[in-house]
């Protein structure tokens, strides 16, 4: 999840719940500390050349254990078990690494290559030595830094202690691969269970590298200058420490895993109060730590419109938000997917044989004696959505899965599996590659697009659409591929979803069109029993665009009729909102009890039905807005609601209409 955006002007008397991810960022005084923090140590991953003859090279392999998955679809014994064998550990690879002599002065240091191999050169001279492997990187493959704190700001590590014999010196050699260093991942062995922090490190090293393979950019696996050919993202930091709740530094209780906007900062749930056996704990889950890393892909190469807030993976939610949660699930089972195809010289479109890698999972505790332990989420990406026990789509309006983040993982990883790949009977993989994702993404091919030179098709071109939405993205999508593809588009109509911005941010460019209609409105409700008020149907009681006010003077209004339906029903009143562009949707509880929001520019809200709302554009700045067209549905029981009203928007006396741009 990411931290949403604080609603100034009522944040203080309305508490928003936040079970998820969303968009906006913290300031540091919204730490509960009011300790100095230290800058982040210098990284010494350049060895210091000495001569051969007078050096000793040692060999030493560094790896980290970590506890296994036992899941199965529908078992109660699903969860994290044991702690690996160490024939099972995973090599630390890209890392930077330190020698340091009996004194404990550094002597050497280097990184390990792809097979978690440190080979250094020392002095020859005897006596013993200690090697550190740190949770960090800053080199062509992998640039992250995994630190304990957001005050001292160190990463973790593994260290081992070895001797040079004159027997070494002789030989000019000191082989330790039968010896390696391990970082472990059983907190009776080691309290800092330092192999969560290279877990963590190894899924963005994945991420990486599934990116590389299947955008073109990996060339055969050597590094270049070129940035046609070879991709490595941008430096992501990310906070972890085992049995700490990170969320925590933001005055909050809640076990929390977040992404922080803006700041390029990871959150990871390291347990409660010290404890790693049974509590909430995320640094071995590979979903969860990918899934934060895909916000931050989305923060610095993609467009990251997110409000945040509250969410859960069956409810209608803001569809800005939906579509960020919606790609992070998405993109955790993508890379586990490729990686597992990757390791079996498989396809990497195609969909794995073991369930797992079609899930998103988070569990809490390890399954040992005397442990609560269990999966907490879990959700097939890899099914019929109109037959899905989460998020169904059945009943569904059409449109509705914009407005659903798990059908919009849905429809992204079946889209992006194999064309003769089965997930229900004669339901398929839409065959898109992930190229083409990419391409919509970021905005990158090999042809000299990139984040500074973007492809004009991809939500990162914000100067001609400045909202995403998975409307957006799947229109684009089109754009890139080249036009329609049967078993994508069936997948789209499956899961609700359309290939256009009607369903949100349609743009008011045109002035021919028929009038709108809201055929039925839906009564407000709370996303859960914890939620501290009711909430609007985003899609069936609103009509949300994009306008773009160039300034200067003008009229915003909303014409339209009401008709009531049954015979309690009452005519549908309508009010007229318009938001600045990155906004946080007001819900009418608020707006009832008299607060107000800095994200509302100009509203006009009649307390009973009326032929007219209308709003004055004098004063506001140049620059895109949203106008939200909406039902009052506020306390108003169903039958209420069973109404219709037509209406049209006007700009200066003049019918404006929604239009694809």
């Amino acid at each position: 999840m990411t931290l949403n955006r604080m609603m100034a002007g009522f944040i203080s008397a309305w508490t928003l719940i936040l079970t998820a991810c969303g968009g906006g960022g913290l300031e540091g005084g919204d730490y509960s500390s009011n300790a100095p923090a230290s800058p982040e140590p210098t990284y010494y991953g350049k060895p210091t050349d000495m001569d051969a003859a007078q050096s000793v090279t040692v060999t030493l392999p560094a790896k980290f254990l970590y506890r296994g998955l036992s899941f199965t679809p529908g078992s109660s014994t699903n969860g994290l078990t044991s702690v690996v064998s160490a024939a099972n550990a995973i090599p630390i690879a890209f890392a930077e690494f330190h020698i340091y002599d009996s004194s404990g002065t550094r002597i050497q240091q280097g990184e390990t290559n792809t097979n978690g191999i440190a080979s250094f050169m020392i002095p020859k001279t005897t006596g013993t030595y200690t090697f550190k492997v740190f949770s960090r990187a800053y080199n062509d493959y992998l640039k992250v830094s995994v630190l304990a704190d957001i005050y001292s700001n160190t990463p973790h590590y593994a260290e081992k202690s070895f001797t040079i014999t004159a027997g070494d010196i002789t030989a000019g050699t000191k082989d330790l691969t039968s010896a390696p260093v391990y970082a472990e991942a059983n907190e009776s062995i080691s309290s800092r269970v330092e192999g969560g922090a290279f877990n963590i490190m190894y899924d963005i090293l994945l991420a990486n590298e599934y990116i590389r393979r299947n955008i073109g950019k990996n060339n055969g696996g050597t590094p270049s200058t070129d940035t046609n050919v070879w991709w490595v993202a941008d430096k992501v930091t990310v906070f972890w420490k085992a049995g700490f709740n990170p969320y925590s530094y933001f005055g909050s209780n809640s076990p929390l895993s977040f992404y922080s906007p803006g700041d390029r900062k990871l959150y990871i749930l390291g347990g409660v109060n010290g404890d790693v056996k049974s509590s909430d704990t995320d640094h071995f889950d590979d979903s969860v730590i990918l899934h934060e890393y895909g916000h931050f892909l989305e923060d610095v190469y993609g467009n990251s419109g997110s409000p945040g807030g509250s969410h859960t993976g069956n409810f209608v939610i803001d569809a800005r938000l939906a579509w960020s949660e919606g790609w992070a699930n998405y993109f955790q089972a993508a890379v586990l997917s490729g990686a597992d195809a990757a390791f079996n010289n498989a396809d990497e479109n195609r969909a794995p044989t073991d369930p797992r890698y079609h899930y998103y999972v988070d569990t809490y505790g390890y399954r040992a004696s005397g442990n609560t332990a269990g999966v907490s989420i879990s959700f097939n990406l890899w099914q019929d959505g109109t037959a899905a026990s989460y998020d169904n789509t059945a009943s569904d309006l059409a449109g509705t899965g914009t407005f659903r983040e798990v059908s919009v993982s849905r429809a992204l990883y079946k889209a992006t599996r194999k064309d003769d790949t089965q997930y229900e009977a004669t339901k398929y993989g839409g065959g898109v590659s992930f190229t083409n994702i990419w391409k919509t993404f970021a905005g990158e091919d090999t042809s000299g697009h990139k984040k500074g030179t973007p492809l004009t098709s991809s939500l990162v071109n914000t100067t001609t659409y400045p909202v995403p939405s998975v409307g957006l993205f799947n229109y684009l999508l089109s754009v890139n591929i080249g036009g329609a593809t049967a078993k994508w588009d069936a997948i789209l109509s499956e899961e609700k979803q359309t290939k256009t911005t009607k369903d949100y941010a349609y743009y008011l460019g045109s002035t021919t069109c028929s009038d709108v209609t809201f055929t039925v409105g839906a009564p407000e409700i709370k996303m859960s029993s914890r939620d501290p008020v009711t909430r609007s149907n985003q899609q069936v009681n609103n009509d949300f665009y994009l306008l773009y006010h160039s300034g200067g003077s003008g009229t915003l209004s909303l014409e339209y009729t009401s008709s009531t339906v049954g015979p309690s029903s009452e005519p549908l009143n309508l009010d007229l909102v318009l938001y600045k562009k990155d906004y946080v949707y007001f819900e009418d509880a608020y707006w009832k009890a008299g607060y107000s929001s800095e994200y509302v520019a100009k509203q006009s809200r009649q307390t009973a039905s009326q032929a007219t709302e209308s709003v004055s554009l004098n004063g506001l700045s140049a620059g895109f807005y949203i106008v939200n067209v909406k039902i009052d549905a506020y306390e108003k029981a169903e039958y209420k609601l069973k109404s219709t009203a037509t209406y049209r928007l006007k700009k200066d006396g003049v019918v404006i209409c929604g239009t694809e741009r």
